[in-house]
């Protein structure tokens, strides 16, 4: 007999603690990202990046203009004090594709990540559909992984600890740009972090269904926004798309991955994991029990207070990159001269 999984749910919900409960009922009642449209969501995420605060105190930051593809790609650096050289992150940022471009409304959450990982932050303001569809982004990040290799030393950074990173759409960017790299010879990448990932834009995984309704991002909501991305469904089968498809992971950079239990998109992040594993790349995986897609970003509603597992699992992130990228990294060889 099949599974109700609304059934399974309202169950679920009804056995947490108040304050995910709480947060899993405002999720619920929120609308499909089609319904609110691409100028609803670009809002949206404007709102939370503002909302994430100013630059923050130890945190310079710099705005240079990078020779892209079809223009200049605007990017901001982000540079903790300290003497160098640093680590050097490439945040692929998330947005659902379609969102968070510009770069006034992002400056709290990259400074927070170059203080909490110690190292620099390098956001390029990529393009995103539909205005710009695929590949256009990748070509503008991949055209950023190349400048900062070839800028390093005048960043401040350490060559041999540069990682790529994002969230769900982004961290999808970030896997393409970690097989790029492997694929070209370079640029060295020493970690890619992939949060809450889509990783196989044909969504056909239980996750997709089990969890694709009142738990943070909907199966419909994936759908949609993939067709706002691609100029052909059949893209769909292409690795830069669906880094699962790739015909092999052997020898792209270590992975930090994070995901919640409940995600719509947490089946493909363990395929991926474990496509990576039996490639022999070294996987860190953390898993949020009973979180849902985006956890490491909730608060608690009544207080504002980032939740216990979100706590949990960003301290978790923080000390696994720090481990390739950050202070700490500094001291140990090389992963390219093992």
């Amino acid at each position: 007999m099949p599974t109700d999984y609304d059934q399974l749910r309202r169950r679920r919900i009804s056995e947490l603690d108040q304050e995910l409960r709480s947060i899993y009922e405002h999720l619920e009642s929120r609308p499909e990202l089609e319904e609110i449209g691409v100028e609803g969501i670009r809002a949206h995420f404007r709102a939370l990046g503002h909302a994430d605060g100013p630059l923050r105190d130890g945190i310079t930051a710099e705005t240079v203009a990078v020779p892209g593809p079809d223009g200049d790609v605007p990017t901001r650096i982000y540079r903790p004090e300290g003497t160098g050289p640093l680590g050097v992150y490439i945040h692929t940022h998330h947005g659902g594709y379609v969102a968070m471009n510009g770069l006034d409304h992002i400056d709290g959450y990259n400074s927070q990540l170059a203080l909490e990982w110690g190292c620099i932050v390098v956001h390029p303001d990529f393009r995103v559909p539909p205005e710009n569809k695929f590949p256009a982004g990748i070509e503008d990040c991949w055209a950023v992984a190349q400048w900062v290799e070839g800028h390093i030393d005048s960043i401040g950074g350490d060559r041999d600890r540069v990682a790529v990173g994002g969230g769900c759409t982004g961290a999808s960017m970030a896997a393409v740009m970690a097989i790029m790299a492997r694929d070209a010879g370079g640029p060295r990448i020493a970690a890619q972090f992939l949060y809450a990932p889509q990783l196989d834009a044909r969504g056909d995984y239980r996750s997709r269904y089990e969890f694709g309704q009142g738990y943070g991002l909907t199966r419909a909501s994936t759908l949609w926004v993939t067709d706002q991305y691609l100029n052909d469904p059949e893209e769909r089968w292409d690795w830069r798309v669906s880094p699962v498809l790739a015909p092999t992971l052997r020898g792209v950079a270590p992975a930090v991955m994070s995901v919640g239990e409940w995600d719509v998109l947490s089946d493909e992040a363990r395929f991926y994991a474990n496509r990576l594993r039996d490639a022999g790349v070294p996987v860190t995986y953390i898993e949020g029990p009973k979180q849902g897609h985006s956890h490491t970003s909730w608060r608690n509603p009544a207080t504002g207070e980032l939740t216990p597992g979100a706590r949990t699992d960003n301290a978790l992130i923080a000390e696994a990159m720090r481990s390739y990228i950050g202070p700490e990294a500094g001291a140990r060889p090389s992963p390219h001269d093992e």
